[in-house]
């Protein structure tokens, strides 16, 4: 409802000290709830979205400059990982205004998989990618209990650690080497007691990867805070534990190492 029936919106509630799936975005003890980085991502500047209730892709631009040359890739993929329908729109987006395009059709593939992952990117004219955004979209809603038979992915994780402006900050790259997706992996900062490490600050989190994918992730947190380790769960993601203050670069989860 941009630039219609209102101009923006206000939560209910932001950081109480009970726990909850909804409404939040953060909490009174400095952590970051799913919800707080879907806003965030929701809220970018530019941005390529899907209206859930008849499936047509639009792309909301906020910014005070026209962006022209731009390229919309679609995948629908089903929980296997199985590519089953690929796309690719150019568009123009004006300043200050959503660019609908077209009603992405998904009745004919619910016929061959009861739950659909739709993945869009969106690309500039350089080839950057300034957007994304996945939807686990099922027909009814019972259908959805399709995820629970998700099989469990292993994650591989690497990265750095540097010192800057007084604070570490530990750039990673998450990756699914798998053939299935992988739902709402969540990389955690804790002490050597295992003890979540807070504040925190996560460029990203609770992020989907399809098969193959590589995402990159930044966490800035207090220097003095040593013996630091990342864990890392999901949906359908092996847990898994690993030390980022032995040695400037990590080693693959899952893979040999002192923990």
């Amino acid at each position: 409802h941009l630039w219609t029936e209102n101009s923006g919106r206000r939560l209910w509630m932001t950081h109480p000290s009970w726990p909850s799936n909804h409404w939040q975005i953060y909490s009174a003890d400095y952590d970051t709830h799913a919800a707080y980085y879907g806003v965030k991502h929701a809220a970018e500047p530019v941005h390529v979205q899907m209206n859930l209730p008849d499936f047509r892709l639009a792309v909301v631009n906020t910014t005070r400059e026209a962006l022209r040359g731009l390229k919309l890739g679609v995948r629908v993929v089903g929980l296997d990982g199985a590519l089953l329908r690929r796309e690719d729109l150019s568009l123009d987006a004006p300043s200050n205004q959503t660019t609908s395009l077209k009603t992405l059709a998904l009745a004919d593939l619910f016929e061959k998989a009861p739950v659909l992952l739709v993945d869009l990117r969106l690309v500039d004219a350089q080839g950057s990618v300034i957007s994304r955004s996945v939807y686990w979209q099922a027909r009814a809603a019972e259908a959805l209990n399709a995820l629970n038979g998700l099989k469990p992915q292993t994650l591989r994780l690497s990265g750095v650690v540097r010192e800057e402006g007084g604070e570490s900050v530990a750039s990673l790259r998450l990756e699914n080497p798998g053939a299935a997706p992988v739902l709402e992996a969540k990389l955690t900062l804790v002490d050597a007691a295992g003890q979540r490490i807070l504040p925190a600050y996560y460029s990203d989190n609770y992020v989907c990867l399809l098969p193959g994918e590589v995402r990159s992730i930044e966490i800035r947190f207090p220097s003095a805070r040593r013996g630091a380790r990342v864990a890392v769960r999901g949906w359908n993601v092996t847990p898994d534990l690993i030390d980022i203050d032995s040695a400037p670069l990590f080693a693959p989860l899952n893979a040999p190492s002192s923990k």
